[in-house]
């Protein structure tokens, strides 16, 4: 790529971060002259009492919220509507997102249709969006998402007879602030810490080596992938390792701020296809994929595989360049196996929907980032080789 070549960056998010920050959610609520914030999060969180402190804070400085919690972990076009009406109902003057992607990308949506109108199906694709949508504070409650930065969203259309998953890009539903606060993460359980880490850690890589990658955004990459490569396994195995969890928050804020300057590819256009179809966790969904579209993707900018083999800490001294940047790949497979990541096969994929599968990938538009031309050959022979565990990424 042409390091000159002219670019944008822009990150309309005002970034809040540290211990604690999400104590400051009343005043920020103020700050926006807000007066009805509808909060939308999961049922796991409220069951948990994720939101307690939240909400006490909110009584306590006399604000008028309502809470919408009926989010699936892969949010559907209903969950969209639903907050929608609860919105409007509630005559919402903020949305409030707590929790992973689903709630943020729920709150994003709904927002964006109380200022927009229509239907969710109406927006789905890139820069569609003609209004702002209402202000909208997010806080997240993972280490992998980042979309309590990014201007993207992923939506489950239930309208088709097999569940696909939709893409919603654009500036006007950005986050107006962002409440990082890494205590929010502490006893997330090790799996939902893995799935989620991986997630994180696939927005930096395919961001770096996106088609759209440019050079801010690639500086911030690196720096992202060292902190989790570091960071997740220690997480995964002590959920009170502050030291840990807040490396991995700061890592996974870095990586959504890469996704939304630069673009996701076949990594995501996979996992998207088995998310929507079998109602994969996204997070699990991107490691299965991750090492084969690596492989994939090697040959097309290899000098970007070696900086990222060094980001992971693998020795590349004096390496031919292929084998130098076959060394990330090699980091991605030990990282995976001390995560213990299901296989393609092991998650219920079947053989038979391979072609399906191919064909979602290829449909969805992030498609176009991916720096090896994406066909359908090639997206079934990584079908083949993760169903088959060409890597045994799992401990046996």
């Amino acid at each position: 790529m042409n390091r000159t070549e002219p670019f944008s960056f822009f990150v309309p998010t005002r970034i809040e971060y540290g211990a604690g920050k999400v104590n400051q959610l009343a005043e920020e609520i103020k700050g926006l002259d807000a007066k009805r914030p509808l909060i939308v999060t999961d049922e796991g969180l409220v069951k948990i009492g994720a939101l307690k402190g939240i909400e006490e804070q909110l009584k306590e400085n006399n604000i008028e919220f309502a809470v919408f919690s009926d989010v699936a972990s892969n949010p559907r076009d209903t969950n969209v509507e639903k907050a929608t009406d609860l919105a409007r109902a509630h005559k919402a003057d903020l949305m409030i997102g707590v929790g992973g992607g689903s709630p943020m990308d729920t709150a994003k949506c709904a927002g964006m249709l109380i200022t927009n109108g229509g239907k969710i199906e109406d927006w789905y694709g890139y820069f569609k969006v003609r209004k702002q949508g209402l202000p909208l504070i997010t806080i997240p409650t993972t280490a992998g998402t980042g979309s309590e930065v990014s201007m993207w969203a992923v939506v489950t259309n239930t309208q088709k007879e097999k569940h696909v998953k939709e893409v919603l890009g654009s500036q006007l539903m950005c986050p107006t602030v962002a409440l990082v606060d890494p205590l929010m993460t502490v006893g997330l359980p090790p799996q939902l810490t893995a799935y989620t880490g991986i997630d994180a850690l696939s927005h930096a890589i395919e961001g770096y080596f996106s088609l759209l990658a440019e050079p801010i955004a690639d500086v911030i990459a690196l720096s992202s992938i060292q902190l989790i490569t570091d960071n997740l396994a220690p997480a995964v195995q002590n959920g009170n390792n502050l030291e840990a969890r807040d490396n991995m928050m700061l890592g996974s804020l870095m990586a959504g701020i890469v996704l939304g300057i630069t673009d996701c590819g076949a990594i995501h256009c996979l996992g998207h296809a088995i998310g929507g179809l079998y109602d994969v966790h996204h997070g699990l969904a991107m490691a299965i994929f991750f090492p084969y579209v690596m492989e994939y993707n090697l040959g097309a900018c290899p000098e970007r595989f070696v900086n990222i083999a060094e980001a992971m800490g693998e020795n590349v001294d004096g390496l031919p360049m292929l084998e130098a940047a076959g060394k990330s790949i090699d980091g991605i497979v030990k990282l995976l196996r001390i995560l213990r990541i299901p296989t393609l096969k092991e998650v219920g994929v079947k053989e038979k929907d391979f072609e399906e599968l191919a064909k979602l990938a290829l449909a969805d538009p992030t498609s176009e980032a991916n720096p090896r031309t994406m066909t359908l050959e090639g997206m079934m022979e990584i079908l083949k080789d993760a169903y088959e565990d060409k890597f045994k990424t799992t401990v046996r």
